[in-house]
């Protein structure tokens, strides 16, 4: 028989009641479960077995870095990596493929929130960045690539690879790439390289930023508009020499500026989605807009306009305009994309104003209370959190859309409350035949209104009206505590609460557990059952000392 919390499961039981299955567990599936087995017909007690069942969640990531950040030289950066999971996962920070523990980067700074700080950017600062979140149930990992720039160039790489041939390993410098296949390469090669009269890289001439690679290649990093021009790649060995020349040319990166934003329209009225975008002034780009990730073709419809600088018109707006616009630029300086949402109401629709608020610990604004009666001048705001800060503004909303926020308020403090959840998982066992190890989890931390100080333990004999006797555990550290001087072989109701500054949370539901057997109790019960046997002809009755 199988029992969960004192409740007999009747499903997922098979192998004639030998194993319970559990599919798809959930929270609900969290508790303590019991085997309970005994000969059919027979007297005797149940033979029992229990086991405790958590649940664990592999992580997820709640926010995740961009796939691409550009930021500039000596300013800081923060790159985003958030993850939820049971138990919780832990966070950790790889630049190209080394640990940033390894790296003992002191510009770079683990947040408490997961994210990773970059202060007073370098070039060298370029590069991916992974963030791996992992817990016992598995592990995820995402990444950006962070590109530095300085005076509005991107500071990538630009290769230009020379090949070796024949027998004798000749560098002939043959087959340089077009100067127009430069725009998308992330490096910059030559064994000898000459721009004008200048030897940037040689055997023994080396100037920062120009790396002479074992290839014979040239790399530039991190790149500038001034390094644009002629290059000489001079190989020479013991057959001769020979000269190749490139010119290279550097283009400011194309991005956006402006991007499309989300935004709500009055049905019939006309939708301006903004995607303005900066580039070199040498080349030419081309804006395509998608809806739903199809190509929008604005001769199609008289209504759909694509203005020179990238702007998106929709006039006479209505429900089959709803959807998600994607801006794509497309120029030979790279290629950028921003997406927003669309939505069109009809004039019916009801809004209202709302307030807002926020908790100061880096959390963003979130809409608390909405669909309030405009003619309120005030509201009870419950449901909040003791022992947090909190902030409030207000936004009043109308058929057109939303207008300005008003200041935010002071920020107010609430005071703490006892904690309104009793540890949980709470555990016993017997250790010796007078005393009892007891473990158990924190409430969760929603639940602690405050900081926790320690925990209240409290026991009594098991089925009997007497006074409990407490145990003081004076550090929110320690979720364990042995209970000692206990009676021999005999069952204890046990409970654990948790205490803050404002007081003594609820205690846990009792559990029970038994001390262990004495030796010399044992040895009693024989004793008094070979008297007990020898009193009767062996013929008549044998009594075991389970029946005692």
């Amino acid at each position: 028989m199988w029992k969960r919390n004192g409740i007999k499961i009747t499903s997922g039981i098979s192998s004639f009641g030998r194993r319970l299955t559990i599919t798809n567990p959930t929270s609900a599936d969290v508790g303590m479960y019991f085997c309970e087995a005994k000969l059919r017909d027979s007297t005797e007690e149940p033979a029992r077995a229990k086991a405790f069942i958590s649940l664990m969640e592999p992580p997820y990531f709640t926010a995740e870095p961009e796939s691409v950040i550009l930021a500039e030289v000596e300013k800081d950066v923060d790159i985003l990596c958030q993850a939820m999971g049971v138990p919780i996962p832990s966070l950790v920070w790889y630049k190209d493929s080394v640990p940033l523990s390894k790296l003992q980067n002191p510009r770079y700074k683990v947040l408490l929130s997961g994210g990773l700080r970059i202060h007073a950017l370098r070039p060298q600062d370029a590069g991916i960045f992974q963030c791996f979140a992992s817990n016992k149930a598995g592990e995820i990992q995402t990444y950006t690539y962070l590109d530095v720039t300085s005076d509005s160039v991107s500071q990538g790489f630009v290769d230009i690879l020379l090949r070796a041939s024949g027998p004798d390993r000749l560098l002939s410098c043959l087959e340089l790439p077009h100067p127009s296949s430069l725009r998308d390469a992330n490096h910059a090669a030559f064994p000898f390289c000459v721009s004008g009269n200048q030897i940037l890289a040689s055997g023994s001439v080396q100037i920062p930023r120009f790396i002479l690679l074992e290839s014979g290649g040239l790399q530039i990093t991190p790149v500038f508009l001034q390094d644009a021009g002629n290059y000489t790649c001079h190989a020479v060995n013991s057959e001769g020499a020979l000269n190749a020349f490139v010119m290279l040319t550097v283009w400011n990166r194309t991005f956006i500026v402006h991007p499309p934003e989300n935004s709500t329209v009055i049905k019939g009225t006309t939708a301006t989605l903004r995607c303005e975008a900066t580039h070199d002034p040498r080349i030419s780009i081309r804006y395509v807009w998608k809806k739903d990730s199809v190509v929008i073709n604005p001769s199609s419809s008289s209504r759909l306009t694509v203005e020179k600088d990238g702007t998106l018109l929709i006039s006479q707006t209505w429900s089959g305009d709803i959807g998600d616009y994607t801006c794509e630029v497309i120029s030979s300086g790279g290629n950028d994309s921003r997406m927003a949402r669309l939505e069109v109401m009809s004039l019916n629709k009801h809004f209202n104003q709302f307030p807002m608020f926020i908790i100061p610990t880096d959390s963003p604004w979130k809409v608390h209370l909405s669909n309030l009666d405009p003619k309120m001048t005030g509201v009870t705001v419950s449901g909040l959190t003791p022992a947090r800060t909190y902030q409030f503004r207000v936004c009043a909303v109308n058929q057109v859309g939303k207008g300005q926020y008003s200041s935010e308020t002071s920020r107010l403090m609430l005071p703490e409350e006892p904690p309104s959840a009793p540890p949980k998982n709470i555990v016993a066992s017997g250790r010796t035949n007078q005393s009892i190890m007891v473990q158990w989890q924190p409430p969760p931390e929603s639940e602690h209104n405050g900081v926790l100080h320690g925990y209240i333990l409290r026991y009594r004999l098991a089925g009997l009206p007497g006074e409990y006797q407490y145990k003081n555990i004076t550090s929110a550290e320690i979720n364990y505590c042995l209970v000692k001087d206990l009676i021999i072989w005999t069952q204890y109701e046990i409970q654990v609460a948790s205490y803050n500054g404002a007081g003594l949370g609820a205690f846990s539901r009792p559990v029970t557990e038994y001390t262990l057997q004495g030796g010399e109790q044992i040895r009693a019960r024989h004793s008094l059952l070979s008297q007990f046997n020898a009193s009767f002809p062996k013929e008549k009755v044998v009594v075991s000392a389970n029946n005692l």
